[in-house]
């Protein structure tokens, strides 16, 4: 270390020195002071990175702080919703709706047609069987598919009827016939009831999901307008 000659009042000093110990005046030869970044001494909030986390995301597990728990609508696994996945979970629970909304209406105007088809054809000419036939085959068209669902053959029903046909080829091959004619027969009988039942199903199904999409929107958009006066949206 050598000694220089502070050039303001003539002290003596370390050249290492960046300010004169009596005067003040700066060294000008001594090596500037390294600058360290700030490195806070807490785990971060995602959102927020100078504020500290108090607890994390049940959904994607990021940090979030005390004003982020604040806003917070759901809960995953007892543990908030960051405000990235609760509009993350409100859009997507809105598209939902909407699909539901979509395609009950769609299926309630298909089965209403057919019901309406059905009703024209037995009240054009009530008392004759053939009318009567048409209008149950029309209505049937709705619901036969969950009623062949119901009437099919279930597993130990099917190993009785290949065991019985191994034993009796042709009684076994003939009651199966007639089994299957039966079921057949027996799903057309209950598919008008069937499609009846859907079609009040399905315009309740309309109904609520309406009022559930406008429940949705209306509370994404309060959360959007929240978000917005807390300067968390642009």
């Amino acid at each position: 270390m050598a000694l220089i000659t502070c050039s303001e009042c003539g002290t003596q000093m370390s050249d290492k020195a960046q300010n004169c110990p009596k005067c003040g005046a700066p060294n000008p030869n001594a090596a500037p002071v390294q600058q360290f970044a700030y490195q806070p001494q807490f785990n971060p909030c995602a959102r927020h990175p100078q504020a500290p986390a108090v607890t994390t995301c049940g959904n994607c597990g990021s940090a979030m702080c005390k004003d982020c728990k604040d806003l917070t609508v759901y809960t995953f696994d007892n543990k908030p919703a960051c405000i990235d996945c609760t509009l993350m979970y409100m859009e997507g629970n809105i598209e939902n709706l909407k699909k539901t909304k979509r395609w009950s209406m769609i299926k309630f105007i298909v089965l209403a047609i057919i019901v309406l088809l059905a009703v024209g054809l037995w009240r054009d000419k009530p008392g004759e069987m053939n009318n009567i036939i048409a209008a149950w085959i029309v209505a049937a068209m709705g619901g036969i598919f969950s009623t062949l669902s119901l009437v099919k053959r279930n597993e130990a029903e099917k190993a009785a009827d290949d065991f019985y046909t191994k034993l009796n080829p042709g009684d076994g091959i003939a009651n199966e016939a007639t089994g299957c004619f039966g079921r057949i027969l027996g799903a057309v009988l209950l598919a008008p009831l069937f499609t009846v039942g859907y079609t009040f199903k399905h315009l309740i199904r309309w109904i609520s999901s309406s009022r559930s999409l406008r429940k949705a929107t209306d509370e994404y958009e309060e959360y959007t307008a929240l978000l917005r006066e807390r300067g968390e949206l642009n």
